[in-house]
């Protein structure tokens, strides 16, 4: 889904939606998305530091000033999807930022954020990874509400708290296209995962706060509004098939009965459920290369299930 226009990395949508790339890790794995109503215009999503030159090149490429843009609203606070919410707020002094009621606080006081993303990554990683975090000024934050509607230039997002890739997680539907904003709540699908039999959707969990059961019944909730279109973070605008949710929740069921298994044997079992997945889509040796692409994505995913392993045995 990564286009130019103009020389910007984005791609014009139908409805008045952009999508950017958010020059995250390479072009083509994560974006946010411009909003427009009546001349006004929401960013859903931030990327991180690293994306603001792709929004600034994008804005003046469509013609649109810095006092245009009335909202920040990242669907979660992982530093790939609010990394650069403080920032934005800086660059554009009319914007307000809108987040989960969760997640508030860690953009106004972001140092647990970098704390934990350092200690997973090292601080030279995290820097190339999310460059500066900057703080959020709290009188410029309002939280949102389950189901709580905000307008842009008269243009209604609905923002509906889901849980399983995280507790600070909401999605926000679109009536104006029938299109959610999924966050990481429908998972991943790459632009080399658009297979000719159809779009193949990987999980998103993370290494914490996956919980297979509630991120199964967040998918289906996104599907029962039947959608035209999900707006993926990761990535990209994907037509909506009732199939993608199924083969979602299946996948999903089978992470949760990975869970009694660690280290490698872990990645080797989530590896063949991977490609089981792809092979409703493809044969098994294209299966099995596709699988191969996905190798980053699936090393952050043997950490939910492992995560979750440990919290069930934890309670028992």
């Amino acid at each position: 889904m990564t286009g130019t226009a103009g020389g910007a990395p984005y791609r014009r949508l139908p409805g008045g939606i952009s999508c950017i790339d958010a020059a995250y890790v390479a072009p083509g794995v994560a974006c946010f998305y411009l909003v427009e109503g009546a001349g006004e215009y929401a960013l859903v999503e931030t990327g991180t530091a690293h994306s603001l030159p792709n929004l600034l090149t994008t804005l003046t490429d469509l013609g649109i000033a810095r006092d245009q843009l009335r909202y920040v609203v990242p669907t979660h606070v992982h530093l790939d999807h609010a990394g650069a919410a403080g920032l934005y707020l800086r660059e554009f002094p009319r914007a307000e930022l809108l987040v989960h009621p969760r997640g508030a606080r860690h953009l106004i006081d972001p140092g647990k954020l970098v704390a934990s993303a350092i200690g997973v990554y090292g601080e030279e990683s995290f820097r190339d990874l999310y460059g500066e975090i900057v703080p959020a000024p709290a009188e410029r934050v309002r939280t949102l509400a389950d189901g709580e509607r905000f307008e842009v230039g008269g243009r209604t997002l609905e923002a509906v708290h889901l849980r399983g890739h995280a507790e600070h997680h909401f999605c926000l539907w679109d009536e104006a296209t029938r299109g959610w904003f999924s966050g990481d709540m429908f998972g991943i699908s790459y632009d080399h995962l658009r297979l000719p039999a159809g779009a193949f959707v990987l999980p998103a969990t993370t290494p914490t706060q996956f919980d297979p059961p509630a991120y199964r019944e967040s998918v289906r909730t996104l599907a029962r509004r039947e959608p035209a279109w999900l707006y993926l973070t990761h990535y990209g605008a994907l037509a909506f098939d009732p199939a993608q949710a199924e083969l979602l929740c299946d996948q999903l069921s089978a992470y949760e009965a990975l869970g009694g298994q660690q280290g490698e044997n872990l990645d080797r079992a989530l590896r063949r459920c991977t490609e089981a997945a792809l092979q409703t889509l493809v044969d098994e040796d294209t299966a099995h290369a596709v699988a191969g692409q996905l190798q980053m994505d699936l090393a952050l995913n043997a950490q939910g299930i492992a995560w979750r392993a440990q919290q069930l045995a934890a309670s028992e």
